[in-house]
């Protein structure tokens, strides 16, 4: 609760002592409606934004005594980007070497942000051949293909209200990097072979253990791409540089180290 001191005695005296005390503002009589009013109001929102830090902060401890261990300083800066970036539904790029959890940060983000109650939907893009990969991610309708005797909900419709977690995102092929780039940008897609127009109602993550941007300067991932995908840049340690400097965290996840 913010405190606001109203009196008619005003003194420095008195005013240093509530103010040390925790008021938020001291005000002496006669009171400026006006003036009374704004101080109201910017209590409020102080008083919501402390409220909402509190929460942050108890979910974020939970999430450091179930899958996150560690006492570093590195460790709590990234955790500290995990809660600022969950709060926004812009998308976000994880980086790190190979082992250093990155999709579970991305789960992280996913709890801690509005869209918790959604879906969590991770795609290992290095995983899917390519010629699967468009009917993997936007699905496709009957007929779109030799062999697609059935429509397929791809992973973006059923992330729907959610996150979706495209991991190796820089094994996408360019034809993919265009019309995820329309997805981005207009909120809506097609299935393969369909002319119906889906809602992308989603937030994207994307994860990689490349450098993109020395890819755009060497012609291998889109310039105006890699702007979409870097709205918001969040970067995980590298587990190679965590064993030259004995950095002390480790991730588990599943009961499984994976870390350092």
């Amino acid at each position: 609760m913010q405190v606001i001191m109203i009196t008619a005695f005003g003194t420095v005296e008195t005013a240093v002592e509530a103010m040390r005390a925790g008021a938020y503002n001291y005000l002496c009589k006669p009171v400026n409606l006006e003036e009374l009013l704004e101080l109201l109001k910017k209590a409020g929102e102080t008083h919501y934004l402390l409220q909402e830090n509190r929460i942050l902060r108890e979910r974020l401890e939970e999430l450091e005594v179930k899958e996150i261990v560690g006492v570093s300083a590195k460790l709590k800066h990234v955790l500290s980007e995990v809660a600022r970036v969950a709060q926004t539904d812009t998308t976000a790029l994880i980086t790190g070497e190979s082992g250093t959890g990155k999709e579970l940060i991305a789960r992280a983000i996913h709890r801690l942000s509005p869209r918790s109650e959604g879906r969590f939907v991770a795609v290992n893009c290095a995983a899917i051949p390519e010629t699967l990969l468009e009917s993997e991610l936007l699905g496709h309708e009957r007929g779109a293909f030799t062999g697609a005797d059935r429509r397929r909900i791809g992973r973006f419709e059923l992330a729907s209200g959610g996150t979706i977690l495209l991991d190796e995102v820089g094994e996408l092929p360019a034809a993919i990097q265009v019309k995820l780039l329309r997805l981005l940008e207009e909120k809506r897609f097609e299935r393969l072979g369909g002319e119906e127009e889906i809602i992308a109602d989603v937030r994207l993550i994307t994860a990689t253990n490349r450098d993109l941007k020395e890819e755009v300067e060497a012609g291998g991932f889109g310039r105006i791409c890699i702007i979409a995908l870097t709205l918001s840049i969040f970067i995980s340690p590298h587990c190679g540089s965590a064993r030259k400097t004995s950095f002390p965290w480790s991730i588990i996840f599943s009961g499984r180290s994976l870390g350092v």
